[in-house]
């Protein structure tokens, strides 16, 4: 791995060899008849929800992603999308349990079990928001048209979602004038780990000739896994993924006026384990004494009517989201403590004590823990309708209207069965008699949890209704200004119902609950200037403001002794008698500027623009010594950046396109909820993030032989605000000492290649990814309390070098 100053050094050694290149032509071609030189293909995008337009005319931050060149690539889960774009953050922990970040607009890392964290960056697909705080499924970048990429806040057209950017997967349409399809398949082999392997197909069907047309995509695929289990569990390749997805969609165009898009969207996915490791065991190698892993089944069904008035065109879209999300974990060394030796008796295999406490890590011990399978399942309905009013762009003013509707259910159970905890653990030893039959321990009768030996059970509910009404309209002043003013009002509110149950949710063996209710409204606003100095350049500047909506807090005891006595002095501690109930609405406003540019007769595009956000009453989990949490509204971050975004077409057969994000994300004073002093940067993000490829075409024989090359850069990171554990002293936010949690993920290097060779209707393909093992640690999970139980620190790991081939044929 790079040093950061050593990785800044190599990126601008790469940049500067690539902007010399482009240099070097750009000198020739503008010696020559700029007409001499083949011009870059222009771009289309239609982020604006206005219809399509050149990417270089929109003025804004935005990257579109070609998915062929993906394909090609052997890439297409929702990871590698960082790879293309500047000021973009993807930590994906397993299949369908992802985090995205942009800007350096974070706080921490997330936890699978708080309903109420709510993303910062959306995710659509095409019209429909489908993400999910951790959890936005991993729809393959298969039969799309492009992604988009929105950098900074969208919250005029795409909502509360939206604080930080937007995401938009654009699928691919029927076409009604003609029938065609593709077969693909490929087959990996990865580095430490197993093989994958994936079947993908589409048929575009036309049933009435320029009317009616079907099209349908299945992808089946297995990626294999890289991670040892050396545990109970011990499972080579533990981690194993299987995907099945599958889209049918329909458009009819009964008239030139009317053209009605309907969809369904299906994905089932199955991770047999986590992308983790324990740092103490060797690379790739983790011990657990239960299966963990993911399951997570989405299906969407959408409806979208576009009506020409004349005036303007009446677009509708509803949609329908039915989700399943699992997620299973075995942290044994969290427990360990229950079944050790406290008063000097002779361990026994089926008795407590179970062990004594090791000196140093016991592999021994450590398998004899009771197997801990922490489990979470959620279950999400959510309807969307959304109706928008856009005017033809042929008229001083261009102007959309629209409103939006959106319920969303969501229950999430939480259950952590331990066999044998009852009899083994000193519950009974140091405790009782209790009200039971036989006077001994029973996690369900005394303590409500869900069955016998679960040391804890959850149930938490959500109802959310949204509404919002919005416009964006665009005034031509001149031929060459154009201002841009956007409003968005909205609605929501929320109720919320918490169980615990378990010796983890009890005090006094009183389960706990929570009844909740939360409203909040407001206006959102954007104003921007873009003035086009010629066809080919463009500058501009944005205002624009972006908000998320709070939540319920999951409740903290309060009491006198044990862990109510612990959390009722910790929360004194800083400041509060009590744990709040609910949290309010966090907001920030993001002033950019920026600049578009077409040089060398359109053979280049130099695009960059550079941000300041300030974010205010940020929502912040303060996490306590007695391992409750609730979220408030504390502090303020301030982050600032530059990003650049270039394309060359250095000859006709050869493209350069590079990319540069640099960011300074920081509390902008003291942030105590999180430990954060001012000044301290903002962690799980990274000050430079850099990407760069080369891309070649050209004639060979009967067919065309396509390569590419490409490397991303990525800079260390922080997985605290501060290195200092910190406490409050006298109103003051004061260091005391090392941080437990605090770990630096270091900077990383992404190298991948692939040749392609098309010969008329088929396709042959080799392709390599992470091809120096550069890329290796993505996310670091420090041991505490419990460390004696567990080998080191559980890290995320990013793939091994892959090397894979695919073959394609079209009809």
């Amino acid at each position: 791995m790079l040093r950061q100053g050593q990785g800044v050094r190599k990126l601008a050694l790469l940049l500067a060899s690539g902007a010399s290149a482009a240099a070097m032509s750009c000198g020739s071609a503008w010696a020559a008849d700029a007409k001499s030189g083949t011009e870059l293909e222009e771009v289309v995008v239609t982020a604006n929800r206005s219809g399509a337009e050149s990417l270089q005319n929109v003025a804004m931050a935005i990257s579109a992603v070609s998915v062929d060149q993906i394909t090609k690539a052997g890439q297409g889960n929702l990871s590698d999308l960082a790879k293309f774009t500047p000021s973009l953050s993807i930590t994906e922990g397993a299949p369908g349990y992802n985090k995205f970040d942009m800007r350096g607009l974070t706080t921490g890392g997330y936890a699978s079990s708080d309903t109420s964290d709510r993303s910062l960056v959306a995710v659509y697909l095409d019209d429909t928001p489908i993400s999910l705080q951790g959890q936005t499924p991993d729809l393959k970048v298969y039969d799309l048209d492009h992604v988009e990429i929105l950098r900074g806040p969208q919250g005029t057209l795409y909502g509360a979602g939206s604080m930080a950017g937007t995401i938009r997967f654009v699928t691919a349409k029927p076409s009604t004038s003609s029938f065609f399809g593709s077969m693909e398949a490929g087959g990996a082999t990865t580095e430490h780990g197993g093989e994958s392997y994936n079947i993908r197909g589409m048929v575009n069907m036309p049933i009435i000739k320029d009317q009616l047309a079907i099209r349908a995509t299945v992808y089946q695929g297995e990626d294999g896994g890289f991670i040892d289990n050396i545990g109970l569990r011990h499972k080579q390749d533990a981690n194993l993924n299987r995907t099945t997805q599958a889209r049918f969609a329909a458009r009819w165009t009964p008239t030139d006026k009317l053209t009605v898009d309907a969809s369904y969207t299906f994905e089932q996915s199955h991770a047999y384990g986590l992308n983790s490791g324990l740092s103490g065991l060797g690379d790739y190698k983790v011990s657990t004494n239960s299966p963990e892993g993911t399951r997570d089944s989405f299906q969407m069904y959408s409806v979208n009517f576009d009506y020409d008035l004349g005036f303007a065109d009446l677009v509708s879209t509803s949609a329908y989201t039915w989700r399943r999300i699992g997620f299973n974990a075995s942290p044994e060394p969290q427990i360990g403590y229950f079944f050790q030796d406290y008063t000097g008796l002779t361990p026994s295999a089926n008795a407590y004590p179970l062990f004594k406490q090791p000196a140093t890590y016991n592999q021994a011990v450590t398998n004899s823990i009771p197997a801990e399978k922490y489990m979470i399942s959620n279950k999400v309905h959510d309807y969307m309708q959304e109706i928008r009013l856009v005017s033809k762009n042929d008229g001083p003013i261009k102007w959309t209207v629209g409103a939006f509707y959106e319920q969303q259910r969501r229950n999430l159970y939480q259950d952590i069965p331990t066999p044998g905890f009852d009899t083994l653990s000193y519950m009974n030893y140091f405790y009782g008699p209790f009200n039971t039959p036989n006077g001994k321990y029973n996690s369900k009768t005394v303590d409500g949890a869900f069955n016998p030996d679960d040391i804890f059970s959850g149930l938490q509910n959500q109802e959310e209704h949204q509404f919002a009404v919005f416009t964006d309209d665009t005034w031509h002043v001149t031929k060459k200004l154009d201002l841009t003013v956007g409003l968005r009002w909205f609605s929501f509110s929320e109720k919320y119902y918490l169980f615990e149950g378990g010796v983890y949710g009890v005090i006094d063996h009183v389960p706990l609950t929570l009844n909740a209710k939360q409203k909040s409204n407001g206006f959102n606003p954007r104003v921007n200037v873009a003035y086009h100095v010629n066809d080919d350049l463009m500058v501009y500047a944005e205002a624009a403001k972006g908000f998320r909506y709070g939540g319920a807090n999951q409740p903290v005891p309060l009491g006198t002794s044990g862990v109510a006595g612990q959390c009722t002095q910790n929360l004194a501690s800083y400041g509060y008698s009590a744990a709040p109930l609910t949290f309010g609405p966090d907001h920030l406003w993001n002033y950019a500027v920026g600049e578009k540019a077409k040089l060398a007769g359109g053979r280049l595009t130099l695009n960059a623009d550079a941000y300041y956000v300030d974010w205010q009453d940020v929502q912040t989990r303060l996490l306590l010594n007695c391992s409750y949490f609730f979220t408030s509204n504390k502090g303020a971050i301030t982050s600032k950046g530059l990003e650049l975004e270039s394309s060359f077409k250095i000859t006709p057969e050869l493209t350069f396109s590079g990319s540069t994000g640099y960011n300074d994300s920081k509390a902008n004073g003291n942030i105590p909820n999180v430990g954060a002093f001012d000044g301290d940067r903002t962690p799980y993000f990274p000050k430079w993030t850099a990407t760069a490829a080369f891309f070649f075409d050209r004639p060979v024989g009967d067919g065309t032989l396509h390569a590419q090359a490409s490397y991303q850069y990525r800079g260390e990171e922080q997985t605290t605000f501060d290195s200092s554990a910190t406490t409050i002293k006298n109103g003051v936010l004061t260091k005391t000492g090392a941080s437990g949690t605090f770990a630096i993920i270091p900077s990383s290097e992404n190298v991948s290649a692939s040749l392609a060779y098309d010969i008329g209707r088929y396709e042959i393909g080799i392709y390599g990814n992470n091809l120096t093992d550069g890329a290796k640690v993505t996310g670091v999970g420090r041991a505490t309390y419990y460390k004696i139980y567990q080998a080191g620190d559980r890290y995320t790991y990013a793939r091994p070098r892959t090397i894979g081939v695919r073959l394609k044929a079209t009809f």
